[in-house]
């Protein structure tokens, strides 16, 4: 029968395993609490004082005895090699026993000898009772276990449930006789000799036995259930294989149907639209033919109601002409619609011809496709062979299955200790089989079948396949002659048109020359009289035409400009309001970045406090074990226990106080780092703030310098404006000429007013594109520091958060010593400019100075002043227009703004001082020929009361009365004679005057007709500026669209600008709230999560003294238990060894147990169940701790998880 043993832990791989964990199990050992997985113990059985090793020596240990060598145990072991005997199974270990069980004789010869009691020293433990030392060399021999009652624990391949030992056959299932006494030698030896035979039958039952077992265990059913799941496997994927094939077979007769479909669509479809678009084509053709025959016939006919009155015979041939036309045309119109019907019959053959080189590309697309679907099936061809092969494979694999299935059922025949549930287990496993075989080839059988059924639908379908390809070719050859037909009529169609066209050409000559020659007739009579007249109407439409421009160019200027204030005054508003939020933040930023930094020191401090206090604790708990370790050392002599207490009591003391100085001198070291820190916070955020501040009132001087430029611009193009209207009103009392003049430098000046409105509106949309890349850095970086903000709660990112901030301060710096070194240069450069400027604005006064005193010296040069101050203005602006390219080319820095905009301010200075006294010169100009002709209207008023004087002196000198009538009529004669005197003076004069009147006629004809000559040089030239004015009109307007569109996409991105900062404005409201709600519980979390890292601390060091504890116990239990056996199985030896040895039977063993150990054992159940609830008690309240810390750290990760996906979400 089997024994019942005492469950231990199995030292099989290691003597002092420990199970903590759901891992290995012992053989016995089912359910298993707490020691569970494979651990290394904390502490080892000790081996100071192992009993097994003093059972070895075989006499009484005693202190001090020097060790034997190791090889008298090997002393009664044979010199020479055994005796090779018979061949059988397991003969070695045959041999072996036969050799030790002869041997055992030998040993018994010398006698036991008793035991000598143990001292004090040589005990394992206190409670360990002392046994005596034994010979335990052999101990695990099989002889022993085979002879002896008792039995030995087997090895770990065993368990209590293995196989059981045999009875022996004798009288009393021992050696020993009936009455007690010992047998004789003889029948010792039968016994014997029984016993081996009995054992080796045994044995070999077992080999024979484990082999059947391992031919029929697990593994050949694992192997055949791995082929029946691979047969499975084939079977599957072939049906889904096949399946496949038929969807893809099934899919392609679809896509030949479909594809024959739209064929014949495609057909239909290609000849109506190229029987349309050609007869659309010749209809547009026609049309426009007939709309210019139209247009020329109105264009005669108003030509005859022109020259009707006068010339008759004209009229009546070109009435001849217009009739004749006209049947003309009407003829036309008969073939026209002899053609449409023409085009008609086309439509109709072309609708039973249809398109041949539509339906050869379509022939061509349905031969592809026919060519893919022989793919397919070549494709699925090598599926099947693919298949063919699985599938022989798998007849192969079923075959070897087969064979397989024979030689078991051979070597099962054969086997003779083969028991009843095995062949019935085999029987079952080969039905199963045959049947899963029988399975697979039906489905084998179903897949061939389906195979041919296959291959003859591929060979249907290529026969298909051959008929409708030859039946597409014999109507691509029908397609391709009707193609043919088709051609030749279009051929002789367009013959035909072209003979009318020639037709038509010829009437269209006709009527050609006889419009010419009525033109050069009309053009010799009104050659002279409509010479001038044109050239003064294409003056009078060229101005009106340059006033149009000007006046649409003034009204897109000006619209522009409007646009562009607003624009501007609005961005202006929204970034003044941007920049206060931006600072706004900033502020509250480095609030909170203060804050941060206290509670950060603050924290670091607490930590460090607690980790010196912790290592402190640690280093008292070390000290601690080693006095214990000493004490427990010094009490095994009681002698020195005082000396040696006094000795470690004074070590204390003495490393106390050690320990006491160094902690207060790593606290002073801490906190005098800990103000350095500080310090140098303190002084980079001042450093930062003092950088930002700067940053700050250069921004504000920027916009204020940015708006005195704008502001200037605005100024220098009002004064453009006014210097051009003063320039318009000056030209406009000159002459014709001087109006061409005028209206060239208002072009001048218009084109150079939408330069600088173009520069404007570049300027302006640099600086929104400065601006909005300023904006979206600082949202970038606001947006950074707020999530620096929302990630301060997490205590371990500190540190860096720390890093990042003295980066940022040393990037700060960076920066803002570039920038003083940019602004250092460029105000160096705006010196150098500005002393230009200066020495240019000082020559531009002398010179205009030198021009006032030429126009005062002589009116007759002022012209050449004038053109020369224009041509020095002119200069001057493309300088100024060089300058701004130059400007807008360089590279931009917030510094540099500044300075080119007071170097364009200085140039625009100059240049409207300059403007200005050119508009002085020209009202003195002005001013000198009003006073010119006033002076001589003042001299004909002057000469005409001159002669009204003289008549009236004349006629007032007349005398009335005279004395007589002689008197009187020699008075009358006389006065007839001055009278005729004076009236031949006046005819004179009146005669002198016509013939000045004429010379001056003829002057001024000669100057007209020169003035005509110039004009007509002037009209050209004019209009080639006027060409090259309307591309720079149309350069204008593209870049006004461009601007307008750039205006656009700038106020969209404004208002993305603006949506962003609303949203940041959004979030900076929330985290103000949010920080507010922080601001009165950050205390508490802190100290919250101060007594969470406590009750952490308690709880994880619960853990370790539970598991330290559970380890320690199980390794001083488990080698007090192996030591315990070994001991029990020793004194069970040596005592039934003495028994047998003394010819005493051995009594049952029954267990007796006395009161005394019952209550001995009542009373340790007791303890330990105390022990065990305490424990428990314990383990739930620390238990309870760490689920809720657990619960707490998962709820602190929900929260800031729900935190970061609302900002998210926003």
């Amino acid at each position: 029968m089997a024994f019942p043993y005492i469950d231990t832990p199995r030292t099989e791989y290691d003597g002092n395993a420990t199970y903590l964990t759901a891992g290995f199990r012992s053989a016995g050992r089912q359910h298993l609490s707490a020691l569970d997985s494979l651990e290394n113990s904390f502490q080892t059985p000790s081996k100071d004082n192992d009993v097994i090793k003093g059972f070895d020596k075989r006499v009484t240990p005693r202190p001090g005895a020097a060790s034997k060598s190791t090889r008298s145990a090997l002393r009664h072991l044979p010199s020479t090699a055994p005796e090779k005997g018979e061949f059988t199974p397991l003969m070695k270990s045959a041999t072996k026993n036969n050799l030790l069980r002869n041997m055992s004789a030998a040993r018994g010869t010398d006698g036991p000898k008793t035991p000598g009691y143990q001292r004090e020293t040589h005990r394992s433990n206190a409670h360990t009772p002392g046994l005596p030392a034994m010979d335990m060399s052999d101990i695990y021999e099989e002889d022993r276990t085979m002879e002896e009652a008792t039995p030995v624990p087997h090895a770990a391949s065993s368990s209590a449930q293995s196989t059981p030992l045999p009875g022996y056959s004798g009288r009393n299932g021992g050696v020993l006789g009936e009455g007690g006494n010992n047998l004789s030698l003889k029948d010792q030896a039968m016994a014997i000799d029984q016993l081996s035979k009995v054992n080796f039958s045994l044995k070999l039952r077992i080999h024979f036995m484990e082999e059947q077992l391992q031919k029929a265990g697990p593994e050949y059913n694992n192997e055949a259930l791995k082929e029946n799941r691979e047969l499975k496997v084939l079977r599957l994927t072939m049906q889904r294989d096949i399946s496949r094939y038929r969807k893809s077979l099934q899919q392609a007769e679809k896509d030949l149907e479909d594809y024959q479909l739209q064929l014949v669509e495609l057909k239909e479809k290609s000849w109506r639209e190229q029987a349309d678009q050609t007869v659309q084509r010749e209809m547009d053709m026609m049309r426009e033919e007939l709309e210019s025959r139209d247009l020329e016939l109105r264009e005669v006919r108003d030509e005859l109601r022109h020259t009707k009155d006068t010339k008759s015979q004209d009229t009546e041939k070109l009435r001849d002409e217009i009739e004749d036309l006209e049947a003309s045309s009407r003829e036309k119109d008969r073939l026209l619609e002899e053609r449409e019907e023409e085009i008609e019959d086309l439509k109709r053959n072309a609708e039973e011809n249809g398109a041949a080189s539509e339906l050869q590309l379509e022939l061509d697309r349905a031969k592809e496709q026919i060519q893919e679907l022989h793919d397919s099936l070549a494709r699925a061809n090598s599926e099947t062979r693919e298949s063919q092969d699985a599938t022989r494979q798998a007849i192969e694999e079923k075959d070897r299955a087969e064979e397989d299935l024979r030689e078991l059922q051979d070597e099962m025949s054969n086997k003779s200790f083969v028991t009843k549930g095995l062949s019935r287990q085999m029987e079952d496993r080969t039905e199963k089989l045959e049947e899963e075989i029988r399975g697979l080839q039906r489905e084998n059988d179903a897949l061939t079948t389906e195979l041919e059924s296959k291959t003859n639908h591929a060979a249907l379908l290529e026969e298909r396949y051959q008929t409708i390809q030859h039946g597409l070719e014999d109507n691509a050859n029908q397609l391709v002659e009707d193609l043919d037909v088709a051609r030749r009529d279009r051929d002789q169609a367009r013959q035909d048109l072209r003979t009318t066209s020639t037709r038509l050409q010829e009437a269209l000559d006709e009527l050609q020359r006889g419009t010419d020659e009525k033109e050069l007739l009309q053009t010799r009579h009104n050659a002279l009289t409509n010479e001038s007249g044109g050239l003064q109407l294409e003056l009078d439409r060229a101005q009106s035409r340059i006033r149009e421009l000007q006046k649409a160019v003034q009204d897109a200027t000006s619209r522009a400009q409007d646009e562009g204030h607003n624009i501007r005054w609005q961005h202006k508003a929204e970034l003044e309001r941007l920049q206060e939020e931006i600072e706004n933040l900033h502020h509250e930023i480095e609030e909170k970045e203060g804050r941060f930094a206290v509670d950060q020191s603050r924290w670091e401090s607490s930590k460090r406090t607690l980790q010196s206090e912790k290592e402190w604790a640690e280093g008292q708990v070390a000290d601690l074990k080693r006095t214990i370790d000493t004490l427990q050392e010094a009490g095994s002599s009681y002698s020195g226990k005082e000396s040696r207490l006094q000795e470690a009591i004074d070590s204390e003391k003495k490393r106390y106080t050690q320990e006491k100085s160094m902690l207060n001198r790593q606290i002073q070291d801490l906190k005098d780092d800990l103000d350095k820190t500080r310090r140098d916070l303190d002084e980079k955020r001042d450093e930062l703030l003092t950088a930002k501040q700067d940053a700050r009132v250069s921004r504000r001087e920027e916009q204020a310098l940015v708006d005195k430029v704008r502001a200037l611009e605005d100024e220098v193009i009002v004064l453009q404006s006014s210097l051009a209207d003063e320039q318009e009103l000056a030209k406009g009392r000159q002459n014709g000429a001087s109006d061409l003049d005028k209206n060239l430098e208002k072009s001048i000046a218009e084109r150079q007013k939408l330069r600088d409105q173009l520069a404007n509106a570049h300027v302006e949309i640099f600086d929104l594109k400065t601006s909005v890349q300023e904006i979206e850095a600082e949202r970038i970086e606001l947006q950074a520091q707020l999530d620096r903000v929302q990630n301060a709660d997490d205590t371990s990112r500190f540190d860096r958060d720390k890093l990042e901030l003295r980066k940022t301060v040393t990037r700060l710096e960076n920066e803002l010593q570039v920038l003083r070194d940019a602004k250092s240069s460029l105000e160096d450069q705006l010196v150098s400019e500005s002393e230009r400027f200066v020495s240019e604005e000082g020559r531009l006064s002398a010179e205009i100075d030198r021009l006032q005193d030429k126009l005062l010296a002589g009116s007759g040069n002022r012209d050449r002043e004038l053109t020369s101050a224009k041509t020095k203005v002119q200069r001057l602006e493309r300088r100024a227009q060089e300058l701004e390219a130059l400007l807008e080319q360089q590279p931009v820095v917030e510094y540099e703004q500044s300075g080119a905009h007071g170097d364009l301010s200085l140039l625009r200075h100059s240049l409207e001082e300059a403007r200005k006294r050119e508009k002085i010169l020209l009202q003195r100009e002005s001013k000198q020929k009003t006073s010119a002709q006033t002076y001589k209207s003042r001299v004909e008023e002057l000469e005409k009361d001159l002669h009204d004087a003289m008549m009236n002196k004349f006629e007032s000198h007349s005398p009335h009365n005279s004395p007589s009538n002689k008197l009187h009529e020699e008075l009358r004669s006389l006065r007839k004679q001055v009278a005729e005197a004076h009236r031949s003076l006046q005819k004179v004069n009146t005669k002198n005057r016509e013939l000045e009147r004429a010379a001056m006629k003829e002057e001024d004809q000669k100057d007209f007709h020169e003035l005509l000559r110039s004009s007509t040089l002037e009209a050209e030239s004019l209009a080639l500026k006027l060409s090259e004015r309307e591309a720079r009109l149309s350069e204008l307007k593209t870049h006004v669209r461009r601007i307008r569109e750039e205006r656009d996409a700038h106020k969209r991105e404004a208002e993305a600008a603006t949506k962003n900062l609303d949203l940041l404005q959004r979030r900076h409201d929330e985290i103000l709230e949010k920080t507010s709600l922080s601001k009165s519980t950050s205390k508490t979390k802190h100290e919250k999560e101060i007594r969470g890292l406590g009750k952490e601390i308690i709880w994880l060091r619960a853990r370790l003294q539970r598991e330290e504890k559970f380890r320690r116990d199980l390794a001083w239990s488990k080698g007090l238990m192996e030591l315990g056996e070994r001991v029990r199985v020793a004194c069970n030896d040596a005592d039934l060894r003495m028994i047998s040895e003394m010819g005493v039977h051995a009594r049952d063993r029954a267990p007796v147990r006395t009161p005394r150990h019952k209550l001995k054992s009542a009373i340790s159940l007791v303890r330990a169940a105390v022990r065990m609830q305490k424990m428990s008690s314990d383990w739930k309240r620390t238990k309870k701790l760490g689920e809720g810390l657990k619960r707490a750290k998962t709820e602190m990760l929900k929260r800031r998880d729900s935190s970061n996906k609302s900002l998210l979400g926003q």
